[in-house]
């Protein structure tokens, strides 16, 4: 017995599918999750029914064929039957000609014992005259040879119709005998066949009713695959239209995402902006007290030849020049939105020319000890996470549809390729030495594939 064909199991099959969207499940997901899996369960019971029903099917067949085998052997004993019936007839028909036979060889019986009964009473009648005492009796001696003729053929006829009558009597016993043999034999052919006859009976009433009892759970089997059939039907319906729900709301939730992206590209370009004109306000008061501190060098060594040409003699002297003095360091500090991978200064520039000379750092370099964590600084998926030549262990994380950030200078990397990070999330640990010569990590933005600036999107 399926489970969806229970009363209640069905009742709420149909309030599943009634409840509204906002209800049951926490999101149009889960209730998607939910009904594909009442889905798969409905197909497999529906599986399930489909080969109950091939093999009540199959046992149908097999029923039918044991039925057309029994009808035949129906046929068969019924045609033996009718031969029977037929001998029956035939045997009936030489019984009666038998008794017929008996009929005539009775009446010949009879007349012949009243043949016999008369010549008897003839001879009692002469009583114990003999043919000696005729013939001394009589008055015509010429008559004595006709007479006794007469009296041995008398004789020799009773004694002829004594045997015929005993012939007939025991033809009369024999006949009754062969009647009373056929009709025997008969009756037990008839007994046997009719018997045989009852037993397929019995058997084809037994097959036909089960047949019947198939019949009956083929046809409920059937009635319960077209209900689960319409069961996924309108399972399949809630399934698509919660689909085109969820897609629906994707498209929202992309929207918006879109939106904020949108505005916080306009802002992190504001910043980026506005950090570009600090720095560039930064770097126009830099020049400015570099070529006040140039001047000012240059004054202090004029006036320190004026003073030695006045207190020495006119030679020439060679003096190597004076070095300007040392300038303070300026702090490398971010204007960005998200915070920075590691807690450390920052000890290379982007764009600043490398030691070793080539290309420009197309990133920072952020001093720290070999092990500390190095978290992500934004949600999103790691594209990559391995070893790279030049950075050792390297970890790419897609912030944004075309933003990427890049850990460098691992030495180990705690995240794997598909993984979704969240912020603070730790993607690895600062490497040893290697190109940067020191300890720390090395970080790069790019944005559309092209290194752009990560101060402008970290602040530290």
């Amino acid at each position: 017995m399926l489970l969806l064909s229970h009363p209640r199991v069905g009742a709420l099959l149909a309030l599943t599918i009634l409840l509204p969207v906002g209800a049951g499940a926490a999101t149009l997901q889960e209730k998607i999750q939910d009904s594909r899996q009442k889905l798969e369960h409905i197909h497999e019971n529906l599986g399930q029914m489909q080969a109950h029903l091939a093999a009540g099917q199959k046992t149908q067949a097999q029923l039918r064929r044991e039925i057309n085998a029994i009808n035949q052997q129906v046929v068969v004993v019924q045609e033996k039957l009718a031969g029977i019936q037929q001998q029956q007839r035939l045997a009936k028909s030489q019984i009666a000609d038998l008794r017929a036979k008996i009929s005539a060889l009775q009446a010949e019986l009879a007349q012949q014992k009243s043949i016999l009964a008369q010549q008897l009473r003839a001879a009692y009648t002469l009583g114990g005259v003999t043919p000696l005492a005729v013939w001394l009796q009589t008055e015509r001696p010429g008559e004595l040879g006709r007479m006794s003729v007469f009296y041995e053929s008398l004789a020799k006829a009773r004694s002829t119709l004594i045997s015929k009558t005993q012939d007939t009597a025991q033809q009369i016993l024999k006949t009754k005998r062969e009647v009373q043999t056929h009709e025997t034999r008969l009756a037990q052919l008839a007994r046997q066949v009719g018997a045989q006859e009852h037993t397929l009976q019995q058997q084809r009433q037994h097959h036909a009713a089960l047949e019947s009892q198939l019949a009956d759970r083929i046809a409920a089997d059937k009635a319960k695959i077209s209900e689960l059939q319409a069961n996924a039907h309108i399972l399949d319906g809630l399934v698509s239209r919660l689909v085109v729900q969820f897609h629906h709301q994707e498209e929202i939730a992309r929207a918006k995402a879109a939106a904020a992206e949108a505005r916080r590209k306009a802002e992190a370009a504001a910043a980026a902006r506005r950090a570009a004109a600090i720095a560039a306000r930064r770097q126009a008061i830099e020049q400015r007290r570099l070529a006040q501190g140039a001047q000012a060098e240059q004054r202090a060594r004029q006036v320190q030849r004026a003073v030695t040409a006045q207190m020495q003699p006119p030679t020439t002297v060679v003096r190597p020049p004076m070095l300007a003095p040392a300038l303070p360091a300026t702090p490398i500090v971010g204007h960005g939105p998200y915070p920075a991978p590691v807690n450390g200064p920052i000890s290379a520039r982007f764009g600043a020319p490398r030691v070793t000379g080539g290309l420009n750092w197309q990133g920072i370099v952020f001093q720290a000890v070999a092990g500390t964590p190095v978290r992500a600084i934004a949600p999103g998926m790691v594209l990559y996470a391995g070893p790279l030549r030049g950075y050792e262990q390297i970890v790419i994380v897609q912030i944004a549809h075309s933003l990427l950030a890049i850990y460098g200078h691992l030495g180990a990397t705690d995240v794997h390729v598909g993984e979704q990070v969240s912020t603070g999330r730790q993607v690895g640990s600062v490497g040893n030495g290697g190109e940067l010569g020191n300890d720390g990590l090395y970080f790069e933005m790019r944005n559309a594939g092209h290194p752009v600036n990560p101060l402008y999107y970290i602040h530290n």
